[in-house]
């Protein structure tokens, strides 16, 4: 298999591989979007009519052709494939069943014939006529959301609201759909009274935010329709496969090119929600550590001195609210933010300051923690760019010289990177001329490994993994753990095993043609050297830390029409054996956290996220048991607050508004780490001692 500049090893946190990086200068969307809150509210009779344009023709035979010739996975369009497309539709269009009715999604699926016809002869009609269904109905949702608040609303009654509507089948007519409508407005009205606004101002701020997005759906475009089918194709292959329409394709050589001025978060469209997917290493918002994955921004304030309201966005266009974080370097902007907790949401905001972003900024870290008397060296990567290897040789020559007794090899919310780094990488710790084995669609088997012999630390190591080491980060650990060379220790990764690559359609004979947008598709899969594939299951650590990412929202495995798991022949190889002491470290790790108070946060969050993920969870639409319920979630956090204070040496609060400024929770986990390196290091001690007796 070859590899070439267009060959991306991406970690694919969401399915659309259009990330909004937060680049380029911003431009006239934000007092664009602030006139549209004054305008009346629109009718239904200004929805555009939709069709395919001159070039959707050439693009659809285009993507057909690559992704029948091409992709990793063999793909008959047939009516079992139809369906999946159909059920990828709606996953991106009425994931929580709030839009059609059951008979309505099932003359969707009698409409087979159609869709193959969309993808094979590129017959454009039903696309559009379903993407037309789509903006009208949400029309109708957006128009009675309206009517509810324009009455009184009930607070004080027994009604609940299922929490997750994504696994619970179609509602059964109109009536049913308006009933949940209803609801949903209620939920939004009590959320933002939870969050310190009276009544009159959530309604005011509501009224605003379903005129803006009635006005949104008027802004329609043709190339709208075509987008959301082609990907409905792609994503019924596989997650990680995308059709980038011609705007989105230059938004993301913006981020391959790692030269932009912004804040450095990784954008995605969920409902009617702007979502961080993820956050560029040594960003602005990285560095903020108030920002995390799937928090969603559902406001934006400049500073520039034309127009400094806090501006809601909740319903906007991706495309409209990326400019509007976008900006120059220096520049200041603030997000307002939404953080969900089960039934209860915390809102609040973050100020940050825009600044050039590359990957290279942030660059592998060497530091040492003293315990008890005693150094361990601790080597953070949180990417792996080019020329990773040359600076994690640098830190770890001078971790030596220091002379650490252990290291940690933290690879937490480490996305991954450029294959080559992650193997040139992985040869400074062990000698070995097979760390990972990469299959093609054809099923050719390509070997890597160390082709440099020596190493630049030898002595104990443990690697720290999270729910968000992914791809490359992901073929490191697999090594080290398969060859014997360290223990794992944190949580499952992420189980993103495949390899994708972007390619344009254009062609250099489309003279004076409108740029086509590219498509990005899987091309290979990562397979261990043990046989076993990183798809899916991803590394399962030897020691197991309480999971602070639910596995049910993150991970490949919740993505659906993912690469299946599966085996091929193991190379050989000759492993360190660490197995022995994994049951003794384990033993001693489970000793010294039983009373370590914040290993039992985790551990009580760990449960309480698994009780709010149970299907049929239920949210009380009645605003004095949702405010008890608030009230007690912010008292427990109030303690756990206190107790990382307590652990960084610092003084308690008694109010969460009085939380310093650049307040960080004390790392256990980093902390645990470094401990279980140390017993590493006093068991292979104790052993070498042993059989020189």
């Amino acid at each position: 298999m070859k590899y070439n500049k267009n060959t991306v090893i991406r970690s694919g946190w969401r399915r659309f591989i259009l990330p909004a990086v937060i680049g380029m200068v911003i431009g006239s969307g934000s007092a664009y979007a602030s006139e549209r809150v004054k305008q009346t509210v629109p009718k239904i009779s200004e929805l555009p009519t939709l069709s395919a344009q001159q070039n959707h023709s050439k693009s659809c035979n285009r993507v057909s052709s690559f992704f029948t010739r091409s992709h990793y996975k063999e793909i008959v369009l047939d009516k079992k494939f139809a369906e999946k497309v159909i059920d990828s539709y709606l996953y991106e269009n009425d994931r929580y069943h709030s839009l059609f009715t059951a008979d309505e999604v099932k003359d969707m699926y009698g409409r087979y014939n159609d869709v193959i016809a969309a993808m094979s002869a590129c017959r454009l009609d039903y696309p559009f006529e379903l993407y037309t269904k789509v903006i009208n109905r949400k029309f109708k949702r957006l128009s009675y959301y309206l009517s509810v608040l324009d009455k009184p609303v009930d607070l004080n009654g027994h009604d609940y609201i299922d929490s997750d509507r994504s696994k619970l089948p179609p509602l059964k007519d109109m009536a049913q759909l308006e009933d949940l409508w209803r609801k949903l407005v209620v939920n939004d009205l009590i959320k933002l009274m939870l969050n310190g606004k009276t009544e009159e101002k959530a309604r005011e701020l509501l009224k605003k935010r379903y005129t803006n997005q009635l006005r949104i759906l008027t802004e329609s475009k043709s190339e709208d329709a075509f987008s959301a089918f082609e990907n409905a194709y792609a994503h019924a292959i596989d997650p990680h496969t995308s059709y980038l329409s011609p705007d989105d394709s230059a938004k993301f050589m913006d981020e391959m090119s790692l030269a932009m001025e912004g804040i450095g978060a990784v954008l995605t469209k969920e409902d009617d929600y702007v979502k961080i997917v993820s956050l560029v290493p040594g960003s602005p918002a990285e560095m903020s550590k108030k920002l995390k994955p799937n928090d969603y921004i559902i406001g934006i304030r400049q500073h520039d001195g034309k127009n400094n309201k806090m501006l809601d966005v909740v319903g906007m266009r991706l495309e409209d609210v990326v400019p509007m974080v976008k900006g120059k370097k220096g520049s200041k902007v603030t997000l307002e933010i939404q953080r969900d907790n089960g039934g209860n949401v915390t809102t609040f905001t973050v100020d940050l300051v825009r600044s050039r972003i590359r990957l290279e900024d942030s660059a592998a870290k060497g530091e040492v923690r003293e315990i008890d008397g005693r150094k361990v060296g601790v080597l953070t990567v949180k990417s792996f760019y080019v020329n990773l290897y040359e600076d994690i040789d640098k830190e770890l020559k001078k971790l030596n010289d220091k002379k650490i007794e252990a290291l940690v090899l933290d690879l937490r919310y480490n996305g991954g990177g450029a294959l080559s780094e992650a193997i040139l990488s992985t040869g400074l710790f062990v000698d070995n001329d097979a760390f990972v084995q990469v299959r093609d669609g054809v099923g050719n088997v390509a070997v890597r490994g160390d082709v440099t012999p020596g190493v630049t630390y030898s002595g104990p190591m443990v690697v720290l993994t999270n729910r968000l080491s992914a791809s490359a980060s992901e073929i490191m650990a697999a090594a080290l753990q398969d060859l014997g060379r360290a223990v794992v220790v944190g949580d499952t990764t992420f189980g993103k095993g495949t390899v994708q690559q972007s390619r344009p359609l254009d062609r250099i004979f489309d003279y004076n043609s409108e740029p086509l947008g590219s498509i990005h598709y899987t091309i290979a899969k990562f397979y261990r050297i043990n046989g076993g594939s990183t798809q899916m299951k991803g590394v399962q650590p030897d020691i197991l830390f309480p999971k602070i990412i639910s596995y049910d929202i993150v991970g490949e495995k919740n993505e659906p029409n993912a690469l299946e798991w599966d085996m091929i022949s193991s190379v050989k190889y000759q492993p360190k054996d660490l197995k022995n002491y994994i049951s003794e470290l384990s033993q001693i790790h489970e000793n010294r956290v039983k009373n370590n108070e914040l290993f039992k946060d985790m551990e009580n969050a760990e449960r309480k996220l698994s009780e709010e993920m149970k299907p049929g969870n239920r949210i009380s639409l009645n605003f004095a048991e949702r405010k008890a319920e608030k009230d007690k979630d912010d008292a427990e956090y109030l303690q756990i607050i206190n107790r990382n204070l307590k652990a960084n040496g610092q003084a308690p609060i008694s109010n969460i508004k009085d939380l310093p400024s650049k307040y960080e929770p004390f790392d256990c986990y980093l902390d645990e780490s470094a401990r279980i390196a140390l017993d590493l290091a006093d068991l292979e001690k104790k052993n070498l001692a042993t059989v020189k007796n």
